[in-house]
């Protein structure tokens, strides 16, 4: 016969606990608007998660669909990749406790696989089990600083819940397929059917970017990490370090909005790099950025309120200029 014995924690660490979870509450309130998403939220990204919270039922559903994929995933990851912590790649699991203390949220299980892309992505219902993926090839090219940066822009994605919203997205758009076998719709006439779904989802996704590149900003130790992170994007730095000169990023802009080649971003996850590097720049003038961290802010610098740097981002991602 076995029994169930009860253990009760001493009081000293329940007190511990409670403490730190009442310091971690209140450190990030008031950052936190009536909705609980954080203040330095891109404007477009914002808006559109309003829209989607107002269909009834949508939150509850998407975040219990999105905690079985969040689940199975980080089972997955665990089997391929190499979890990260105080005794294996201690300075990477540094910098997502740090992180993670920044912003208010829960430390993230990360993991390094081998692959050699440029790349890191997020899986996340919320921040009590969340999974932060980060490629071989990135953990490779990247200094500490910008790594900083990525690790920041992921642990932006649990913070706003993005993962909530994006696996729901995509999982009603993907619900299409069923619709074509049902109904006898033809694959080219659905194509047309979802294409404004796509277009919409994509336009949301580009904008949660944007919010995410902020969030690294504010984990940063060096805006300039967030630049060059950015820009290796572009170039690989698989043959070390390069100055990047953004007056002629800027002109790549240009051009990049003049040509009707731009209309094929509209399909784009991503805004194009140029434009993040952009909008990064014009958050670096934000006022709110130094709410968040007045140890960053220079004597003198150019200031704008957060509505004029929303405005401002919205000229530089926007694909179809009004």
């Amino acid at each position: 016969m076995s029994s169930h014995v009860a253990v009760k924690l001493p009081d000293r660490l329940t007190k511990g606990f409670r403490s730190y979870a009442e310091s971690r509450r209140l450190s990030t309130r008031e950052h936190m608007d009536g909705n609980g998403l954080p203040d330095y939220a891109f404007s477009l990204d914002y808006e559109l998660r309003k829209r989607l919270d107002s269909i009834p039922h949508f939150y509850s559903l998407s975040k219990k669909i999105c905690a079985t994929y969040a689940s199975r995933t980080l089972q997955i990851i665990n089997q391929h990749g190499l979890s990260v912590g105080p005794n294996q790649f201690s300075e990477v699991y540094a910098i997502g406790r740090d992180c993670a203390k920044r912003l208010g949220i829960g430390i993230p299980n990360i993991y390094i696989i081998n692959e050699q892309s440029l790349n890191a992505y997020t899986i996340a219902t919320d921040d009590v089990e969340p999974l932060i993926v980060i490629h071989s090839g990135l953990y490779e090219r990247f200094t500490p600083g910008e790594l900083r940066a990525v690790i920041g822009h992921e642990c932006g994605h649990i913070h706003n819940q993005h993962n909530v919203y994006d696996i729901m997205g995509r999982i009603v758009l993907g619900g299409g397929v069923g619709a074509i076998s049902r109904f006898g719709i033809s694959q080219s006439l659905w194509s047309i059917i979802s294409m404004g779904s796509n277009v919409a989802l994509s336009a949301w996704s580009r904008a949660e970017e944007v919010t995410c590149d902020r969030a690294g900003m504010i984990c940063c130790e060096s805006i300039d990490d967030v630049y060059s992170a950015e820009a290796k994007f572009l170039y690989g730095a698989a043959f070390g370090e390069h100055h990047v000169d953004f007056e002629e990023l800027e002109k790549q802009l240009d051009q990049q909005r003049n040509s009707l080649v731009r209309i094929e971003e509209l399909d784009d996850s991503h805004p194009a790099t140029v434009r993040r590097i952009m909008a990064e720049k014009a958050f670096a003038e934000c006022e709110l950025l130094y709410r968040w961290r007045p140890d960053l802010r220079v004597p003198g610098q150019k200031m704008r309120s957060k509505e004029e740097t929303d405005a401002l981002c919205v000229q530089y991602i926007q694909v179809i200029r009004k």
